[in-house]
């Protein structure tokens, strides 16, 4: 019999999204936007006056909507709660800002990174750097490298699949201009052309619809999507050679760049960026894998 595989997150912050709803719906959390178990470390700037800055004392950081945990929690960036929003605050404490110097707004994700002056002083939601997105905007160094996994619709066949090959004969959603688009028809190589959505709501949608056999999600996406909000959608599987690197989106040319990675180096170089990753996007060991 073909089983579905959920796969329930294990670390504390990830576990405490059985309250989600559809999209993500969940009690904001008491606690200090950013908070971490590494203790706070001093600036790595002087001061937040030296910084090249949208508006003057104020970090405007932009996200998309919806905002999918564990990523964000309860689809508000401003929480600290969530693998994005905590380190978010983190880079920002790393740079002299107070939690309330940082202003979050709205921009789409495929605008993020599209040609042009940007509202926002950096970008953050599961933005992979990729060489044609590079020639439009800047990109911090990478905060986290995303595996891929594989969704389909309790039942089907595709549970049964071992190698890429197996999933050719079957229709592929995906977000246009993402990752996960580039993978379809770059690596599994379907024999239908995928159909592309505008949101990455709408291909999930269409997937537990029965429009489309299989989608592909970022892992952390993929396991809130089975587990809390799409009952009768699956993980088939992580697939090969699909990791990608995620960064913070730049208006091209952002003297901020530098002084981002600067705060970035630190956090690495403490372990506050692990014990986020730890805190909030851990791996389930369970998890099986479709071959090349």
């Amino acid at each position: 019999m073909i089983t579905r595989r959920k796969f329930i997150p294990a670390a504390a912050g990830v576990a405490a999204l059985g309250g989600l709803g559809k999209f993500g719906s969940l009690a904001a959390q008491d606690a200090t936007p950013g908070a971490s178990p590494v203790a706070a470390a001093s600036p790595v700037v002087a001061s937040i006056d030296e910084l090249p800055l949208k508006n003057p004392g104020q970090l405007t950081v932009h996200a998309d909507q919806p905002l999918y945990a564990p990523w964000f929690i309860d689809n508000d960036p401003t929480t600290g709660q969530g693998f994005e929003s905590a380190l978010t605050y983190k880079i920002a404490e790393r740079l002299g800002f107070t939690a309330d110097q940082v202003e979050w707004g709205y921009t789409s994700f495929n605008t993020s990174y599209a040609p042009g002056p940007k509202d926002f002083d950096f970008y953050i939601t599961e933005v992979s750097i990729t060489e044609p997105r590079k020639e439009a905007v800047d990109f911090s160094d990478p905060y986290y490298n995303s595996p891929l996994v594989l969704l389909a619709v309790d039942g089907s066949p595709l549970f049964e699949a071992q190698t890429l090959e197996d999933l050719k004969p079957y229709t592929f959603g995906a977000q246009v201009g993402t990752v996960y688009y580039s993978y379809i028809v770059d690596v599994i190589q379907p024999d239908n052309d995928p159909l592309i959505f505008n949101t990455n709501a709408d291909s999930i949608q269409a997937l537990a619809n029965g429009q489309t056999d299989a989608d592909l999600q970022s892992l952390q996406i993929g396991q809130a999507i089975v587990t809390f909000q799409f009952d009768n959608l699956g993980i088939v599987g992580l697939l090969p050679d699909g990791e990608t690197q995620m960064g913070m989106v730049f208006e091209k040319g952002s003297e901020l760049v530098p002084y981002i990675n600067l705060a970035l180096q630190s956090l690495k170089d403490d372990g506050t960026l692990d014990a986020l990753i730890a805190e909030w996007l851990p791996i389930p060991e369970e998890l099986p894998e479709i071959s090349r």
